[in-house]
């Protein structure tokens, strides 16, 4: 084992990015790769600096709370957009990779120690009652702080949409989250972005599918709802596995209302045609299986729950809701029986060869 990766376990993307982070450390020769988005200004993102004194230079993460004021201090006007539209300083997504002989040389000179930092969340805005009690936090992304100056530290910086989309915010403050910066980071966002990127892959394989979806709101945050897609690591982990997978690309064509999910390292689509209906295909290692599909069906449905008290700042669900439906604001409603949900779900655990059609 050579690069070891720390990652959030909010985000649920940072697979995408893996394969692309772990290449580029080890062509560049990295000790440290942080993977970066084009990030908005005033968002709760670290930045990527490169901070250089007379004597030393360093690439490393500035908090987003610490950035505005560096700025201010080095002279320029803060933390603002450059003619992007976006900070000039890419987002740090906290997803390191680090190389593992350099890491393990790095702890055993310093035991271990990191800088200490202290990160307090306000309710107001005078800053006057704190949101939470405040702690004292060792960062991960502080670790370029202690490499000497031949350290080799870089990023990549990647698409938000492939590897960013975190689900840490409830509802209502979800809400405020969008409204200042565009990502409300909720669970019903987050499972939104899980499906779009899968349809962004079918896209960039030559598929037809639309990766935009319509859009939608479920606890009156905006979503973009498209077919549902689940593309398991077992059936590709990358775009090139994904289009050896499907060899035939234009003939696969999916509606906004299709839901699929494919799972199997042998399971190969020669067609797959779907405007509406529901398809699950898992299979277990040594099963080969043809997906030669086209046809529509009953669909699998995200039924709006909860309703918002302006008073009282708060969203109403009906008290049987579980939590996992209650942050979504939503629940899932197949518009078929029970038998017409049982002849689209297919389970191949033997070994063996397969096909899987609609008759």
């Amino acid at each position: 084992r050579k690069y070891l990766m720390f990652f959030q376990d909010t985000n649920g993307l940072v697979f995408h990015a893996a394969p692309a982070a772990f290449g580029v450390s080890a062509t560049e020769k990295f000790e440290v790769n942080s993977i970066t988005v084009p990030r908005k200004p005033g968002e709760a993102v670290g930045a990527i600096c490169k901070l250089e004194s007379k004597d030393r230079s360093l690439t490393c993460n500035v908090e987003y709370n610490q950035l505005d004021a560096l700025m201010k201090a080095a002279g320029y006007a803060g933390d603002e957009a450059d003619a992007s539209g976006f900070s000039p300083y890419p987002g740090n997504l906290n997803i390191l990779v680090f190389s593992i002989p350099e890491y393990a040389a790095t702890l055993e000179k310093s035991n271990g120690m990191v800088p200490e930092f202290v990160n307090p969340k306000y309710k107001d805005a005078e800053k006057t009652i704190f949101k939470k009690p405040t702690r004292l936090e060792c960062m991960m992304q502080d670790y370029p702080k202690l490499l000497d100056s031949k350290a080799k530290v870089g990023f990549i910086s990647l698409e938000r949409g492939v590897c960013f989309s975190a689900v840490k915010n409830n509802a209502v403050d979800a809400r405020g989250k969008q409204a200042k910066t565009g990502f409300p980071e909720s669970a019903c966002s987050g499972e939104s972005d899980a499906y779009k990127v899968c349809r962004k892959y079918l896209k960039l394989a030559g598929c037809d599918v639309a990766v935009d979806g319509k859009s939608a709101e479920y606890n009156m945050i905006k979503t973009d709802v498209g077919a549902k897609v689940v593309l398991q690591p077992s059936f590709a982990c990358t775009l090139a596995e994904l289009k050896a997978k499907i060899p035939k690309p234009s003939q696969v064509k999916l509606g906004n209302e299709a839901t699929v999910v494919l799972e199997g390292e042998d399971v190969v689509v020669e067609r797959l045609e779907m405007a509406k209906g529901y398809l699950s295909v898992v299979a277990c290692p040594g099963a080969k299986v043809t997906v030669d599909w086209k046809g529509d069906g009953p669909t699998m449905d995200f039924v709006p729950e909860g309703k918002f008290d302006a008073e009282n700042k708060a969203f109403n669900y009906p008290e049987d809701l579980a939590e996992k439906y209650r942050i979504r604001g939503y629940t899932t409603k197949y518009s078929g029986s029970k038998e017409d949900l049982a002849k689209h779900t297919f389970v191949f655990d033997k070994p063996g060869t397969y096909k899987v059609s609609l008759n």
